[in-house]
C-alpha cells in the first residue's frame, strides 16, 4: 500500500512538472503458490474426486494490492491477505465464457461474489469453501501479469508519460496463468500459462483511457489463448 501511495504521488508530480497526463500501469499477478499443496507429501496425498459431470466456478485472482486504471474508476476488487479477487469481468468476453461453459461434461458455470468470501484470503481453502456453497465441483482460477516495456530503456515501466515522443515504442506484454482445482480436495487437475504482446507508439495514447484500452485488448487476447489451451486439453483431462 505504501508503494502504491508513493506511485500516485510520483504520478501527480510528473503531471504538474511536464504538463502531460500519465498512466499508472497495472499491479502484480497473484502468487499461485498460495493455491498449491503445502508440501510434497501433501501434494501426493491430495486426490481427485472425478466429479463429472461437473459444475465449474471461475474466478480471477490478483496480488493483494492489485489495481489498474479501470478498477480505480469502477471498483471491483475484493479481499486482502495473500491475494485478492477481481469481481468484475473487465477483459473476459461472453463468447470466451460460453466456450468454457460448452465444454463436455460441464453442467454450468458460476462466479464467486464477496458475500461468499471472507475478507482475509490466504489459500485455496477460501475459494473452495465459497465454491462448495454454490455446489461447484471445479474451480478455474486465473491471474494476469501485464507489463509495459519501453523498447529504448528495455525495462518495465510503472508510470508512463503519455504523448511525449512520436518514435517511442512501448510493448504491452501479458502472461495469464491458470489452475483447475477440485473443489472438494484442492487437487490440481491441470495448469496453464500463455503470453500475448502488442507493440505500439506512445503517441497513440492521448489519455489514460486509451492507454488502458491497449492493456484490456492485450489481456483479452491472452485470455482467448488461455481458453484455447483449456479447450484443447479437455479431452485428455476427461480421459485421464
Amino acid at each position: 500500500m505504501k508503494n502504491y501511495i508513493l506511485l500516485l504521488i510520483l504520478t501527480l508530480v510528473l503531471g504538474f512538472t511536464t504538463g502531460c497526463s500519465t498512466y499508472i500501469t497495472p499491479g502484480a499477478k497473484a502468487d499461485l503458490q498460495a493455491f498449491s499443496p503445502a508440501s510434497i507429501e501433501a501434494g501426493f496425498a491430495t486426490k481427485p474426486t472425478h466429479p463429472f459431470p461437473a459444475s465449474m466456478a471461475t474466478v480471477r485472482v490478483q496480488a493483494p494490492t492489485y489495481s489498474n486504471y479501470y478498477l480505480r474508476q469502477n471498483g471491483g476488487q475484493y479481499g486482502e491477505g495473500r491475494y485478492s479477487v477481481i469481481m468484475t469481468r473487465e477483459v473476459e468476453t461472453q463468447a470466451q465464457v460460453d466456450r468454457i461453459s460448452a465444454l463436455p461434461q460441464i453442467t454450468g458455470l458460476v462466479t464467486l461474489n464477496r458475500l461468499l468470501l471472507p475478507n482475509k484470503l490466504e489459500s485455496d481453502r477460501e475459494l473452495r469453501e465459497a465454491a462448495a456453497r454454490l455446489h461447484a465441483d471445479l474451480i478455474f482460477l486465473y491471474t494476469f501479469d501485464t507489463a509495459f516495456i519501453d523498447k529504448d530503456a528495455a525495462k518495465p515501466l510503472s508510470v508512463i508519460t503519455l504523448g511525449l515522443s512520436p518514435t517511442r515504442q512501448i510493448t504491452a506484454v501479458t502472461t495469464v496463468s491458470a489452475l483447475l482445482l477440485d473443489t472438494r480436495t484442492g487437487y490440481i487437475y491441470s495448469a496453464y500459462e500463455v503470453t500475448e504482446r502488442k507493440a505500439m507508439l506512445s503517441t497513440s495514447w492521448s489519455s489514460g483511457e486509451s492507454a488502458d484500452e491497449a492493456r484490456r485488448q492485450t489481456e483479452t487476447r491472452a485470455f482467448d489463448k488461455l481458453v484455447n489451451e483449456l479447450v484443447a486439453s479437455w479431452p485428455k483431462l476427461l480421459k485421464k
